[in-house]
């Protein structure tokens, strides 16, 4: 049975009465059913209790147990709970029955916590049932169990293990918190009540509050996977993604057929834009577990992000054999009709689909206003600033919805709207290339030439090996009067410039030329390096225009379409050309 399935309950003694309180929400199906009449019998002990925030005192229970295997155990760490079996162990007659309940508790612990350990110790079944065994118990079944006491360390703490066997801790949440806060304030160094407290803020989405303990529960138990893969994870989920993918590397070099690792690895660069090393670790997932449908979904986007379209598609087609309606599938499959196969009706299509299923995702709209934007068609009828808006209204600082907010005006060359909105958006410290490019461009139609100089700059300095960054720099210092500095820079990139540079590099020289014959033998050489350069064919176009060639402007005009199906500007270009022609 699956853990996280399972049912939360919460169990309360009073008075020898027991009193139930289940979980707010429904088992999910297929989880265990956990009855709601419970019943445990408990031998009777001597309880000292222990005032919250006080000197733990010892309970008398384990008062014939040497008091450093059971501090062992109460850090409850992997390696702590071995060393306190093995200064234990003896032949089964010769165990006191509070060794066997210590040694069931730290099987509980094991088994429970740190489930992918193995328990490398005999575990002689105690003759009776004690508050310990009963919490540890419970906490299998889901339940947290508030009946212990909370006499000492271990009957505060043991009831939160059902926030590792516990899908929804919501309705144990304050209870949980609140005991094993004090439990860290009897021990610091308990990697156990670091880890559950951890885990417990964790699956409550309180990342932030997750971090520090489930650190503190790694930096003890540096062996422990269950904290070091918990620790790296949630650095992923507050944005660390650098440090969470080196401390999931780090931890898959000790276990490397981990496959929680290594979707971890695979998730965090793919986030860093590392795919190659993205593709490895999520082929090594597949190569242990072909069958996993989310990771081979995972590897088609890979190749997606990588245009490596032909091998996605197959990737693709299998997925949907047995899922075809999921939302990361249908966003793929839009991407390949829209990117791949330039089929712009059936993208829409199968993301107007998706907007059904999936009313009010952001991923979708984003998708819509993206298709909407660059096709200037309607998606489920609306256009893609709509989409930007519905988005920035629940997550206003949400760079991608802003980019498309931005490419209508810049669109509809509404430059000034298109100015301010940008400006706004270079205020963030974290504000991508594509945005600062988008402004110079706005800068440049407008005639802001200083200040399209001076943001460049400072980039190019910093960044001038990036092609991206060297083609604005290039495109600014042409047209900002700095014609003789570009055309020097772009002579001596073309050597060792890769085949798409040249292209552009080719492209923006012609623009320089001070002759027709010089500007035309660039412009051919810019598409020898890259065929579909649509500003290197829409140049041509343009000369040939002025030319009154008609003819040959329109071979150049109809490639641009051919690359751009979409551009309903350039159709109309083509019908003009149309009538001249005839």
């Amino acid at each position: 049975m699956r853990t996280s399935l399972k049912r939360c309950k919460i169990i309360i003694v009073f008075s020898g009465f027991l009193v139930l309180f289940s979980c707010a929400s429904a088992p999910k199906s297929g989880g265990k059913q956990v009855s709601t009449v419970y019943s445990n019998t408990y031998d009777n002990e001597t309880q000292t209790a222990i005032p919250s925030g006080k000197k733990r005192k010892m309970k008398q229970y384990f008062s014939n147990i040497n008091e450093n295997i059971i501090a062992e155990v109460e850090t409850g760490s992997p390696s702590t709970l071995r060393r306190a079996a093995s200064s234990l162990r003896k032949s089964e007659l010769e165990y006191t029955e509070s060794e066997k309940i210590l040694l069931a508790i730290a099987s509980g612990i094991m088994q429970i916590a740190w489930n992918t350990e193995r328990i490398d110790w005999e575990s002689p079944k105690p003759e009776g049932n004690t508050s310990y065994t009963g919490a540890i118990n419970s906490a299998r079944e889901g339940i947290y169990d508030t009946s212990t006491g909370n006499v000492d360390f271990l009957s505060i703490v043991l009831p939160s293990l059902a926030v590792i066997t516990c899908s929804d801790v919501s309705p144990f949440f304050t209870q949980a918190q609140d005991a094993l806060k004090n439990a860290l304030s009897m021990r610091q160094d308990s990697v156990m009540a670091a880890y559950l407290l951890g885990m417990l803020y964790k699956k409550s989405r309180m990342y932030e509050e997750a971090l520090p303990y489930l650190k503190s529960a790694y930096a003890n138990a540096p062996d422990c996977l269950q904290a070091g893969f918990n620790y790296a994870d949630c650095m992923r989920l507050t944005g660390q993604i650098k440090e969470s993918n080196i401390a999931a590397a780090t931890l898959l070099e000790r276990y490397p057929s981990n496959l929680s690792l290594l979707k971890l690895c695979a998730e965090t660069a793919f986030a860093l834009k590392n795919l190659p090393a993205a593709e490895d670790y999520i082929a090594r997932l597949l190569q242990q577990n072909p069958s996993d449908l989310e990771s081979l979904l995972f590897r088609a986007r890979i190749l997606i992000a990588k245009q490596d379209y032909i091998h996605a598609m197959p990737l693709l087609d299998v997925y949907s054999r047995q899922d075809n309606s999921s939302k990361d599938y249908l966003l793929l499959r839009a991407q390949i009709q829209y990117d791949w196969s330039k089929n712009t009706g059936a993208a829409i299509a199968t993301i107007e689909n998706a907007l059904k299923n999936y009313p009010g995702d952001k991923d979708i709209m984003l998708f819509a206003a993206r298709l909407s934007g660059e096709s200037g068609l309607p998606v489920a009828g609306k256009q893609a600033d709509e989409y930007a808006d519905e988005v920035l209204k629940s997550d206003p600082n949400n760079e991608a919805a802003l980019q498309f907010a931005l490419n209508g005006f810049i669109r509809k060359q509404n430059w000034e709207k298109a100015y301010a909105l940008s400006s706004a958006m270079l205020k963030n410290q974290n504000v991508s290339n594509t945005a600062l490019f988008s402004h110079i461009r706005i800068c440049l139609a407008l005639k802001k030439y200083d200040e399209a100089w001076n943001r460049i700059l400072p980039v190019y300095r910093a960044q001038s090996s990036d092609e991206e960054v060297l083609q604005c720099y290039i495109a600014v210092t042409a047209e900002t009067g700095r014609e003789a500095q570009a055309l020097t820079l772009i002579n001596q990139l073309l050597p060792s410039a890769s085949t798409r540079m040249k292209s552009f590099l080719y492209y923006r020289r012609s623009l320089l030329q001070s002759t027709e014959s010089a500007a035309l033998a660039d412009l051919r050489s810019s598409l020898i390096s890259n065929p579909r350069n649509s500003d290197a064919l829409f140049r041509l176009y343009e000369i040939y225009y002025k030319k009154s060639d008609f003819s040959k402007a329109q071979y150049y005009l109809k490639q641009v379409i051919a690359l751009n199906p979409n551009d309903t500007a350039m159709r109309v270009l083509n019908e003009q050309l149309e009538s001249r022609i005839k």
